[in-house]
């Protein structure tokens, strides 16, 4: 029998795994792990890095809380009254929060076979983005490093920690109180990223886990109203003729579903740190781990929705509650203000949790727009100097962050900027919906099939449908007016500035790819460099065209190949498929061994 010392270790190392999400054997990786867990990446693009640079603290556990933290941020204290205004009826919020699941879970699916293909890449969209759209070179790296660096901003997050806790103090703050508390989340999430992913992990997942703790509360309270052993309304009726009130109106259930999006948001954020998982565990992880994780949280809104509508009872005081729906929630049950100033500082807390992820998340991105070589300074980009964590992209982050929180005065300049940094990502939704597909042909016909996990294509189709739907939506005038819901002019303002951003890019592109090479007389190249803590990288150079045949020369070992193979026995096929030298496959991989710090791919 075990003795009480191994009883102790073992309730230990439980809850050491279970609420801050440490596991030293996942965060364990050996050169055999590296070499038996291979990439499959297929076309242009970053290079695969043969150990990530970030480390490896990402455990079943924490990518658990990373999905709990991105997925539920205020969204859940917040929109269900609205949701409720907006449908008119008990019942059909149900429905919405359903669908919205289900949603979001094809969502999930179409990313884990993603994963299967490259899974030594972090950034997620901006790498699946690279690899599904090589061609025209560099126009896909360029549009989303452009977009991603300009709306790279978590805002919300910061806005709402400051709101919730004035509330708790009881005090009415100025604008610029608000804003001004509002910074010290974001500048205390930048610092605990930069300085040490591994405490930035573990507190994100003791605050994920108080997070649980803390709805659980509120659905068990719900339980005890429903029972009538609160100080809540003991009548029910509220559940009684549930469809009655349920409304027609496209653009009231249109707003509803736009909120239920915003509720489900934030299931990427995982897949930004792929390549900083143990590479035996990375698709066990995200093919079992991720999915479960947003039934989770499907279950924790679902009780959560239930409390407020047991709690409250009232239908009209519900829709009337707006975003404090939570604090009414609380001041029904325990009628007492200390409760709701508890309620209030919980909140606080999840909106900073939120906020943690997105900078753990958002600056792998940027690394990754970096390592591409498409934006200016790509080592400083790509270096993970002095401890280990992307600080440049951490830091771009922040400055972004405090422009748009401190730069446009509140109200309608605010809401706007916030509406194009959404609207921008279902763009990218619908491309990579498309992109799979196109990976999918592109593998085809070189002989490959799937690897650990093929997205049923009916649910592609559904993922594209609705992302294409929240576009088109946002193009339909609110009832009666053209004037926006959220700010005070043209309401289509946002989806149109979103799309001149995207054309601005596109000329953009066009002027830098075709335009000044023709008139300098000179061919792009790219020079593939390695920094001292293992990071990889490209920069992209100029090569005059008097100078190409001689450069190509020089370079000729490594002609055509594409930066980011990974499977070795892969890019041997490749070399001799394309005849790439007169070396054989085995030479060109002890050359590919003695590589300096600087490689250059011809394009």
């Amino acid at each position: 029998m075990p003795n009480a010392s191994s009883i102790l270790n073992g309730v230990k190392n439980f809850f050491l795994v279970i609420v801050f999400g440490i596991d030293d054997r996942a965060t364990h990786v050996t050169d055999d792990d590296l070499s038996s867990f291979s990439d499959e990446q297929e076309s242009d693009g970053a290079p695969v890095e043969k150990k990530s640079p970030l480390g490896y603290e990402v455990t079943h556990t924490a990518a658990f809380y990373l999905i709990l933290q991105g997925v539920i941020g205020t969204g859940i204290f917040a929109t269900p009254a609205s949701i409720l205004k907006s449908m008119g009826s008990v019942g059909a919020t149900y429905i919405l929060w359903i669908v919205g699941f289900l949603v979001t879970l094809c969502l999930i699916f179409m990313y884990i076979e993603y994963v299967t293909y490259f899974r030594r890449r972090s950034g997620g969209d901006v790498v699946y983005l690279e690899q599904a759209y090589p061609k025209p070179q560099f126009l896909v790296p360029v549009s989303y490093a452009a977009v991603t660096v300009i709306l790279s901003f978590a805002t919300s997050s910061a806005s709402a920690f400051a709101t919730y806790v004035f509330k708790a103090a009881d005090y009415e703050p100025t604008n610029w109180e608000s804003r001004g508390l509002s910074v010290a989340p974001l500048i205390l999430a930048a610092v605990i990223t930069g300085i040490n992913t591994k405490f930035a992990m573990r507190l994100n997942s003791l605050l994920g886990f108080a997070k649980i703790v803390f709805i659980f509360f509120i659905a068990f309270s719900g339980f005890a109203a429903l029972s009538g052993t609160t100080k809540a309304p003991k009548n029910h009726d509220i559940f009684k003729n549930t469809w009655e009130g349920t409304t027609t109106d496209g653009n009231s259930i249109s707003n509803a579903i736009m909120k239920v999006v915003f509720a489900y948001g934030g299931t990427g954020y995982a897949f930004g740190v792929v390549a900083e998982t143990n590479p035996k565990n990375t698709i066990k992880t995200f093919k079992y781990f991720v999915p479960a994780t947003l039934f989770v949280i499907f279950l924790l809104y679902i009780l959560c929705v239930t409390a407020y509508y047991a709690g409250i009872q009232d239908i009209k005081t519900i829709k009337s509650s707006g975003s404090l729906v939570a604090a009414v929630y609380f001041e029904k049950i325990f009628e007492t203000q200390a409760a709701v100033r508890a309620m209030c500082a919980f909140v606080a807390i999840s909106a900073f949790g939120h906020l943690l992820t997105v900078y753990i998340s958002h600056s792998r991105a940027l690394r990754e727009c970096g390592r591409q070589g498409v934006l200016p300074f790509p080592r400083l980009w790509t270096s993970v100097k002095p401890w280990g964590t992307p600080l440049f992209p951490i830091l771009v982050t922040l400055i972004v962050n405090l422009i748009v929180l401190l730069a446009p005065p509140p109200g309608d300049a605010y809401n706007f900027i916030v509406d194009l940094g959404s609207y921008s990502g279902y763009i990218f939704n619908l491309l990579l919906v498309i992109g799979i597909f196109k990976l999918r042909k592109d593998r085809k016909s070189k002989g490959l099939g799937f690897r650990e996990f093929k997205c049923p294509t009916p649910l592609l189709v559904i993922v594209f449908l609705w992302a294409l739907f929240i576009l088109v939506m946002a193009f339909v005038p609110p009832k009666g007016t053209l004037i926006g819901s959220d700010v005070s002019f043209f309401y289509a303002t946002y989806p149109l500035t979103t799309f001149g951003l995207f054309a601005l890019c596109l000329i953009y592109y066009a002027v830098w790819s075709q335009v000044l090479p023709r008139v300098g007389n000179y061919q792009y190249r790219i020079n593939e460099y390695s920094l001292p803590n293992g990071e990889v990288g490209h920069t992209v150079v100029k090569v005059k065209n008097g100078e190409l045949e001689k450069w190509d020369a020089e370079h000729k070992l490594i002609k055509g190949l594409h930066g980011g193979f990974d499977d070795e026995l892969e890019t041997e096929v490749r070399l001799v498929e394309k005849e790439l030298s007169n070396h054989s496959a085995s030479s060109y991989s002890s050359a590919e061994k003695k590589e300096g710090n600087t490689t250059t791919h011809v394009r």
